[in-house]
């Protein structure tokens, strides 16, 4: 499946009966886009009415009742993944498909491809007087594989220096103390090109 989500390790077992529930009354009301499930939605609405008694037993800690919940809930998974085979089948790539039939859509691994947003919000902070360092800050973004944080001398027409961090927070060290220095910052994506930041300045204590 590339586009159909399920996750139905994170969910719990009200979640889940809450999610197969939805699939059953969307796709019996969309028979039209989902004329011949498979499995039928009656093996969906049988194991779902299985897991629902299962867990209700369970609910007093009796040991074999916990067993035949679990089981009744992998029963209830099975049908839910192979349901949305076929529907993923049907859908061929069309999100709006995949919805109509109470699923969830898995943003696509290139979604974060193309150029990088601009980078966020730079913070530079002052560590304690004399330390020569300075912390850097800038919004996270998913899709960044690491941040590239950029500093020197305000008003200097030198390079950048460039100092790179797999977070969105990031100490420069080896400072002037009480000189005043400028910062950026860019992400770095699956599109390595920058898009740096706002300039931020702060005097190094």
């Amino acid at each position: 499946m590339n586009k159909l989500k399920l996750n139905e390790k994170g969910q719990s077992d009200v979640q889940l009966m809450q999610t197969a529930e939805q699939i059953l009354s969307k796709m019996a009301q969309e028979a039209t886009l989902f004329p011949t499930p498979v499995p039928e939605l009656t093996a969906l609405e049988t194991a779902l009415t299985a897991f629902r008694n299962s867990a209700t037993e369970a609910a007093y800690r009796d040991t074999r009742a916990i067993l035949i919940r679990k089981q009744k809930r992998k029963e209830l998974v099975y049908v839910l993944k192979e349901l949305a085979k076929y529907v993923d089948t049907i859908a061929n790539g069309d999100d709006s498909i995949i919805l109509a039939a109470g699923f969830s859509v898995r943003k696509e691994s290139d979604s974060y491809g193309g150029l990088v947003p601009k980078a966020q919000r730079p913070i530079a902070e002052p560590s304690e007087i004399g330390s020569g360092r300075i912390l850097l800050k800038t919004e996270p973004w998913a899709g960044a594989r690491m941040y590239d944080f950029q500093f020197r001398i305000k008003g200097s027409t030198e390079a950048w220096n460039s100092q790179l961090s797999s977070k969105s927070t990031c100490l420069i060290e080896g400072l002037e103390t009480f000189k005043e220095y400028e910062f950026r910052a860019t992400y770095i994506g699956i599109d390595p090109t920058p898009n740096f930041s706002d300039v931020t300045s702060s005097y190094v204590l």
